[in-house]
């Protein structure tokens, strides 16, 4: 089977890229080692819940053009998230407050940065002491909250960059995310791509010439370029095999990409419940075990999407669903003054989503550490002329971790092949 490219993973990123080398006219398979495509794009449509679900990426967070450029092209509905940010702390609400009291002290300093350090780091060196406690968890829990980043290796430059925009208007889309892949899925198959799922790839052999991709199940794929777009928990797990191995520079790069874990709660109740507390609500930040829940606002529905992100959830990835399920109940217990047990009879229907156990993702999104850029410099740059990688872990702009990061490394990856195949006088087909 010999193609002009071949792409592994139908994610944003891989689905965009196939998009862009099919209109381009080169001959394109892609390889997904799962049922059907998307990959951390994941809504649900199941009984219990009232709408589609998502149980991966829900939103479009700000202005993004090629992300906003897409949905407009296939007439999918996407509308401003609406509801206030609201902090809790003990079960107190604070209504004038989402962030801690020195919060916009620490924005200032983070602004004032030159050389980049660990969020971790910068505590320490501008924020010690009991004074600032509870500015320090706070700063904690929202860039794993935020980022599932780790804070011992998260890039404070980067932190600053990205929460300094946190008020941006944010989007969802109601009939679920998955309406992308679909549209971006019959692009490709109207223009004759071939799609493989049950598809995992476990072996590339390459050199200067062609690349040979094995699946798990010996099947044989010869190109002339290959494109590499699964998630960064995947590259660090060492399950692709290389032939010859990667350069330790490259396997070192790799390891340098921040990737976080992520649970994601969803919970459909029989009434809107959080109404008597503050009809507005649209997140709650708490310092319970499950410290992230948001409502559906504009949408008038009964689900709360709790979220437990970074090294928590990466500690809690084997707990059984039962137990995460009541971890999630005690939280909202806490943050509502109500009983776990009425909330449990209040409970309709749930879904349990933990990323870093999906065997063909291993986490929730990237983010930006210190060694980071020095690292997508190198995997920007192709093995022996015949290995790209892209994926929102490899997007070298400002969207870190978001579905317009996948979908703009997707494009950038598809002009560099072109633009590869075009000096060797390809295509094949």
């Amino acid at each position: 089977m010999k193609y002009d490219v071949v792409i592994i993973g139908a994610g944003a990123a891989g689905l965009m890229a196939m998009k862009e080398l099919l209109a381009a006219g080169y001959h394109v398979c892609l390889l997904e080692a799962s049922v059907v495509a998307g990959g951390r794009i994941a809504t649900i449509e199941e009984s219990g819940f009232d709408q589609p679900a998502e149980t991966g990426a829900e939103f479009v967070h700000g202005k993004l053009p090629l992300t906003l450029q897409l949905l407009n092209k296939a007439n999918i509905e996407y509308i401003p998230v609406e509801g206030k940010m609201i902090a809790v702390e003990k079960g107190k609400w604070q209504k004038n407050e989402a962030h801690d009291k020195h919060w916009e002290t620490c924005m200032r300093q983070l602004g004032k940065l030159k050389t980049d350090i660990t969020i971790g780091q910068f505590l320490e060196q501008f924020f010690p002491g009991a004074k600032f406690n509870s500015l320090r968890s706070a700063v904690k829990r929202f860039s794993e909250g935020f980022d599932l980043g780790d804070i011992t290796k998260a890039s404070a430059l980067a932190a600053q960059l990205e929460w300094s925009h946190e008020d941006e208007t944010q989007y969802r889309i109601p009939g679920g995310y998955m309406q992308l892949i679909n549209y971006l899925l019959t692009a490709c198959i109207k223009q004759k791509g071939v799609i493989q799922y049950n598809a995992r790839a476990s072996m590339i052999e390459y050199n200067k010439e062609s690349v040979v991709i094995t699946t798990n199940d010996s099947r044989r794929f010869e190109a002339a370029t290959l494109l590499i777009t699964v998630s960064a928990g995947v590259l660090q797990s060492g399950e692709l095999k290389f032939v010859p191995v990667l350069e330790a520079n490259y396997v070192k790069a790799i390891h340098q990409l921040g990737f976080g874990s992520v649970i994601k709660i969803l919970l459909q109740f029989k009434t809107r419940f959080w109404t008597k507390y503050a009809g507005d609500t649209g997140f709650l930040i708490s310092d319970e075990t499950i410290p992230t829940w948001w409502t559906q606002l504009p949408l008038e529905n009964n689900l709360l999407t709790g979220w437990l992100g970074g090294p928590a959830a990466a500690a809690r990835s084997g707990d059984t669903e039962e137990s995460l399920l009541q971890s999630a109940l005690l939280s909202l217990a806490g943050i509502f003054s109500l009983s776990p047990d009425v909330l449990r009879q209040e409970l309709v229907h749930h879904k349990i989503n933990c990323w870093r156990n999906h065997p063909y993702i291993k986490g929730g999104y990237s983010y930006v550490t210190t060694d980071s850029a020095a690292a997508k410099k190198v995997l920007s740059h192709l093995a022996e002329g015949t290995v790209f990688f892209a994926g929102e872990a490899l997007y070298r702009g400002k969207s870190q971790g978001t579905v317009e990061a996948a979908l703009q490394s997707g494009r950038m990856a598809a002009k560099m092949i072109k633009d590869v195949l075009a000096d060797k006088k390809f295509p094949m087909a």
